[in-house]
């Protein structure tokens, strides 16, 4: 009996060492409710999962999450796990997180982003970890909206393009049997289709002036807000473009046969949803919504030749990227890495295309005659004559003074030469100040 009883009393201070032990264990692991983003750890042998936080939505993060359950099948270590962020959050949470020494492993954002987070040190320049071979496939456009320069004057890439979005001509077959081949043959067939005065009216031509979507025509003109070397050239070798840039954005605005604004690019998309606009300028992402509301009616062509110069608009092309944290050690580099190379591999590309978004790739073959192919194309031959999305942290400074200088013009409270000359000023006096 008295051995029974010992060993009865071994077995519970076996437990009991082990219950204390599993109680230490979970007091390491830090107080309930802190952030899920895992603590960046030194090299170890193995690779545990990776953490990528991405603000995608909808269809494209159930494409997302697609790709990344096949990736995982593949893997042994390093496997993906998906966080979801706000956009409105993300940028703000990722840096407070790697300050903290932690934060994800991968970060899947507008290339827009770069500038402010490499100056924060988020960012893991990838130039020595990506062959040219690798990048040379992807789309010179996008990849240029994923480099930037760096305090020495070097050019360096910080993110992977997997898809980009820009714009292009959207008209309804219905009305118009191909599209315009130049702005001219454009805004006279769109005041041709037009009946104002009908209730409810109809718009052959339907415009949001915002400065994405006519930025584009700035080029075309000539025009120019920086040279090459980052100057501000707004009002010297840019003037007369902007000017001119301006005063058909006007006269856009004024014709009362066409439905331009850029105070109310509200009205526009409520006039298009309803049916009762033929054409529009638009971004890739909304191809849904234009197949829905016009189904096999559906047109596509790339933006029309600027008749006054004869020149191809350069409008912007955003891109999404790939990135890996500072942070991290050199296991998980090599393992997020990987997973980069998958991405704008052929068969992810493929994939993100299948689901209406358009590949980083220049390689993809584009063949074939469903309805994603056909808009690939207009998109690709679209990108190929637009220009990267700036990026750099002085972007949004940049935009503001230009969609003032817009405004201005637009609503009459300063010709163009003088609304060019003040956004010249404004421009040069932050980011040109006199020693």
């Amino acid at each position: 009996m008295m051995r029974v009883l010992r060993r009865i009393m071994r077995c519970r201070l076996i437990a009991i060492l082990l219950i204390a032990a599993l109680l230490a264990a979970c007091g390491s692991n830090g107080a309930p409710g802190t952030s899920s983003a895992p603590t960046i750890e030194a090299n170890s042998s193995s690779v545990g999962p990776l953490l990528l936080w991405h603000g995608w939505s909808g269809s494209e993060r159930q494409a997302l999450g697609r790709l990344v359950e096949q990736y995982n099948r593949q893997q042994r270590d390093g496997r993906i796990v998906l966080q979801a962020v706000p956009l409105a959050s993300f940028a703000a949470e990722l840096r407070t997180a790697v300050a903290a020494g932690s934060g994800p492993h991968l970060i899947l954002i507008p290339n827009t982003w770069i500038g402010p987070l490499a100056e924060a040190g988020v960012m893991l320049p990838l130039d020595d970890l990506i062959l040219s071979q690798e990048t040379n496939t992807l789309l010179p456009v996008a990849l240029a909206g994923a480099r930037l320069r760096d305090a020495a004057g070097t050019q360096r890439l910080y993110g992977v393009p997997i898809r980009f979005d820009t714009i292009a001509l959207y008209y309804n077959t219905a009305n118009l049997t191909q599209p315009p081949a130049d702005t001219a043959t454009m805004i006279a067939v769109g005041r041709g289709l037009s009946d104002p005065e009908a209730q409810p009216p109809i718009w052959g031509l339907a415009l949001n002036l915002s400065y994405d979507n006519t930025i584009g025509y700035l080029y075309a003109f000539d025009g120019r807000v920086f040279d090459d070397d980052g100057r501000v050239a707004l009002g010297r070798e840019g003037r007369a473009g902007a000017e001119q840039w301006l005063a058909w954005l006007t006269q856009l605005h004024n014709d009362p046969r066409i439905l331009a604004r850029s105070d109310s690019s509200i009205l526009v998309d409520r006039e298009l949803k309803d049916g009762r606009a033929i054409m529009t300028f638009d971004w890739a992402h909304q191809i849904g919504v234009y197949r829905e509301l016009w189904g096999d009616q559906l047109g596509l062509a790339p933006l029309p030749r600027l008749s006054e110069t004869g020149q191809m608009p350069r409008p912007y092309v955003r891109t999404d990227v790939l990135a890996i944290n500072s942070l991290v050690g050199a296991n998980e580099r090599d393992a997020a890495v990987r997973f980069l190379r998958f991405m704008i591999g052929e068969e992810a590309q493929a994939a993100l295309l299948q689901s209406d978004m358009q590949p980083a790739s220049r390689t993809l073959a584009l063949t074939g005659d469903s309805p994603q192919i056909a808009a690939a194309q207009v998109f690709r031959a679209q990108a190929e004559q637009g220009l990267p999305m700036p990026n750099a942290n002085t972007r949004a400074f940049v935009e503001q003074e230009i969609r003032r200088m817009q405004r201005q013009a637009l609503l009459g409270l300063a010709t163009p030469a003088d609304a060019v000359a003040e956004a010249d000023r404004r421009l040069r006096e932050r980011l040109e100040p006199a020693p």
